[in-house]
């Protein structure tokens, strides 16, 4: 009601100097919204009426008379309110009010220790007569608030930051105090100045969760799970590549490669030295072309002057086909190469080859561990695990085919292709 009485003496005026339209017509329903009914009646009857309260810039405002003026920005630095404090500041009957914080170095901080003159934006030297007055708007929270909100987070650290100095310092030496004694909690206080660094240190642990078709079986401890990790926010899953368009807006795509390479030798040469690469060649029936499948991933075509390679594209593929390409090559482009006759891989003694195959694995992992029961296969025993030597493709593979550790398997493959190449030498 003060208040009220004050504006009835001040020409019934009130001008909001803002760039925000929605902002002033908010100020105006702020103004006219009073559930007390002579409070309104009063604002009704003075200066809170829809004629009186204008919304202007400098440039239309018309200094003429008393007047309450609410400007931006709080601090003075520049703007409207620097141009009407500049304006009026050497007028004793004129006053501001600061409602709110303000920054060390500001003009609004510097007024408040009411100096005899201030400098103005452009370098001038005015003398400061008007009267300064302060009053806390502030929405920030109190310490109790605060201290609530802290405490039902209980965050690790806890950086104070956009207040007075000594008022921070308070407020950190209180919440050091509150958690001093507590066990359960252990809070990290930062009271960091202007321009000054924190460095907090988190976990690098990340929690991932596994979902589609990979949760279908519980997974064991220690056991690798293969899929795609995928972020979303701050949450990780993984993903069969299957199961993308399913539980997210990606999709999986397959990229095959085509590679045609000249050649113009014998097929049967070229299947010969694949097999001196690896045992791993198939020739697959019922196509029109011939066609081997090396590596379970590499299709090799045999066309008129060439060889065409297909492969889905990844890595491990990819090493594949370059292999493939560099013996194509080789025996494409070296004249010795192309006098070696395919019944060179067949002159050598298979018993021979077996006999020594035998020895060398009972050297390698015990007499126990190897099985030569079946002629045709042989047996390699070791820890649990059991992987078989085909002596017709000297293919090597494991008896159930996914077992999660390779490394008897290749060792056992690396030891059976140095034999063969050491007993049927390449030119």
């Amino acid at each position: 009601q003060l208040l009220l009485q004050l504006h009835l003496h001040l020409c019934q005026l009130i001008v909001l100097l803002h760039n925000d339209t929605n902002g002033r017509t908010h100020y105006y329903y702020l103004l006219v919204d009073c559930r007390h009914s002579v409070a309104k009646a009063l604002l009704l009857q003075c200066c809170y009426d829809p004629v009186s309260v204008l919304s202007q810039s400098m440039d239309h405002f018309d200094d003429i008379g008393p007047s309450v003026v609410m400007a931006s920005p709080g601090m003075m630095q520049s703007g409207l309110s620097r141009e009407l404090f500049e304006s009026w500041c050497t007028d004793k009957r004129n006053g501001v009010i600061i409602a709110g914080y303000c920054v060390e170095g500001t003009l609004a901080k510097h007024i408040m220790s009411e100096p005899e003159e201030i400098t103005t934006m452009s370098g001038q030297k005015l003398p400061l007569k008007m009267s300064v007055d302060y009053i806390s708007f502030s929405a920030h929270t109190d310490y109790q608030q605060t201290s609530e909100f802290i405490r039902a987070l209980k965050p690790p650290h806890v950086i104070l930051v956009h207040g007075e100095q000594n008022e921070m310092a308070r407020l950190k030496a209180a919440l050091i105090r509150e958690y001093e004694d507590n066990d359960q909690v252990h809070i990290e206080v930062h009271n960091p100045r202007n321009t000054e660094a924190v460095t907090l240190n988190f976990r690098g642990e990340k929690l991932a969760k596994v979902m589609g078709s990979l949760a279908d079986k519980k997974c064991a401890q220690g056991q690798r799970v293969s899929g795609i990790l995928v972020k979303k926010n701050f949450n990780y899953h993984i993903l069969n590549p299957s199961d993308l368009s399913t539980y997210t807006e990606l999709a999986m795509s397959t990229v095959k490669q085509n590679q045609a390479i000249p050649f113009t030798g014998p097929y049967s040469l070229l299947v010969c030295h694949l097999r001196n690469l690896t045992g791993d060649v198939e020739e697959l029936d019922g196509t029109e072309k011939k066609t081997l499948k090396i590596f379970k991933s590499i299709t090799l075509v045999h066309e008129v002057g060439m060889v065409v390679l297909e492969w889905v594209a990844n890595p491990l593929n990819d090493m594949y086909a370059d292999a493939i390409t560099t013996v194509v090559l080789e025996v494409q482009s070296n004249p010795k190469a192309q006098k070696v006759m395919e019944t060179q891989s067949t002159t050598m003694d298979m018993d021979v080859f077996q006999t020594r195959l035998e020895v060398m694995l009972q050297d390698m992992f015990g007499e126990d561990c190897v099985d030569f029961s079946d002629g045709k296969v042989i047996s390699v025993m070791v820890d649990g695990q059991t992987v078989h030597i085909s002596l017709e493709t000297r293919a090597v593979y494991c008896e159930d085919d996914v077992s999660e550790d390779d490394s008897l398997r290749e060792m056992v493959e690396l030891a059976v292709q140095r034999l063969y190449d050491a007993l049927n030498p390449a030119l």
